[in-house]
């Protein structure tokens, strides 16, 4: 994906990176201004996606996009509010674009900002209280419903990371009579000791009959698992109780199955109705952090965006007093008094666009020009 948008785009970007949950896909970019719908079309067509609706995507930018990133690592816009398992993701996400060089120096000082103000957000307010990640929750729902979870036969739907986890916390709760269905064979190993190899989707009808316990984290379009299928699969296990927990984003689970009277259907915002405390508290604590988080990346974006500027200031006089003759530069230099020089420039009439006509300049304060120079004939 990284060498396809950089052959298509070339310099317009300078650099991005992605970040994949359970409910959301983004890409998180810095480039040429009015090219976000290129870019997701040619992200699109990379990854052959065709079959979602243009309803399902948004574009932000400035300090809105800096804010919406900070709201997601942060956790206050996860489907469990306040979770911490997404924070993790953001870093992992961040540091492997790193690592293979896709992200440059701006992209890399916003991500590092996300981080530190992700991490105020969470510590200056009680938005994390007693929350539990999404695969932590229905975890939970298994133990309150289940007096011996250990004994239930587990089919876990998917194979991505959420599922992963899912399967990762069952078995370290001691739940290890699990298996997997995805679209693919996959390979999900734990440890040393054990590992699950994923069924194909064919034989998840046969699957049903003997599961006690169906956990789906599967991407798809249309549900996975029809209220047919399951009434079939009562009717195999002479009407013994299934539980089903849809943690699919859409839905891997037909709703209408809550209709029939041995299947017990939990989405994930039943979960979090159910399962967590102190909602109401973690909400109030929620605006706090979003207060925090909008006050931060703005000062983020204006010290950014200063420097920028600053840079580009230290940049055109570098190539103004270049162009000095020696004696000029000499001159200056034993009068030690810049004051004149810098009334000079700000009064100039440039036309030169390289040098943006000395806007910027005429912009800052004398005595920041002053300095500028005087460091420059320091080390000419």
């Amino acid at each position: 994906m990284s060498s396809h948008l950089k052959k298509i785009f070339k310099d317009d970007i300078e650099s991005f990176f992605g970040i994949s949950t359970c409910n959301r896909t983004e890409l998180y970019f810095v480039g040429k201004k009015d090219i976000t719908k290129n870019v997701l079309n040619e992200t699109l067509k990379a990854l052959q996606v065709n079959n979602i609706s243009d309803d399902s995507f948004y574009f932000l930018s400035g300090h809105d996009a800096l804010v919406h990133m900070s709201k997601v690592a942060s956790g206050i816009d996860s489907q469990v509010l306040g979770e911490q398992e997404i924070f993790g993701q953001f870093k992992t996400a961040y540091k492997k674009a790193k690592d293979i060089g896709i992200v440059g120096r701006e992209l890399i000082y916003l991500s590092e900002k996300v981080i530190e103000i992700s991490k105020k957000a969470r510590t200056q307010t009680k938005i994390g209280l007693n929350s539990l990640s999404v695969s932590g929750l229905a975890l939970k729902l298994v133990n309150n419903i289940f007096e011996n979870p250990q004994d239930q036969n587990v089919l876990v739907v998917g194979a991505g990371s959420l599922a992963q986890n899912v399967i990762k916390r069952l078995y370290e709760k001691g739940i290890d009579k699990i298996k997997s269905i995805n679209r693919s064979i996959k390979k999900i190993k734990l440890n040393d000791s054990y590992e699950i190899f994923s069924g194909s989707l064919e034989s998840l009808h046969n699957e049903l009959e003997h599961t006690d316990i169906v956990i789906a984290s599967s991407t798809t379009e249309l549900p996975i698992i029809g209220k047919g299928a399951v009434e079939n699969a009562l009717r195999t296990r002479k009407n013994k109780p299934m539980l089903l927990i849809d943690l699919g984003v859409p839905r891997n689970i037909e709703e209408e199955i809550k209709n029939i009277e041995q299947a017990y259907l939990f989405s994930i915002d039943d979960i979090e109705k159910i399962t967590q405390e102190n909602i109401g508290q973690r909400t109030i604590e929620a605006e706090k952090a979003l207060n925090i988080i909008a006050l931060e990346a703005q000062s983020a974006l204006d010290g950014h965006y200063q420097k920028i500027s600053k840079d580009n200031v230290n940049n055109q006089l570098e190539s103004f007093l270049n162009s000095l003759s020696d004696n000029e530069i000499v001159q200056f230099k034993q009068s030690n008094d810049y004051s004149e020089l810098v009334k000079a420039i700000k009064t100039m009439d440039v036309d030169n666009v390289n040098l943006n006509n000395f806007q910027e300049i005429k912009n800052f304060d004398d005595h920041i020009i002053e300095s500028m120079i005087k460091n420059y004939f320091n080390n000419a």
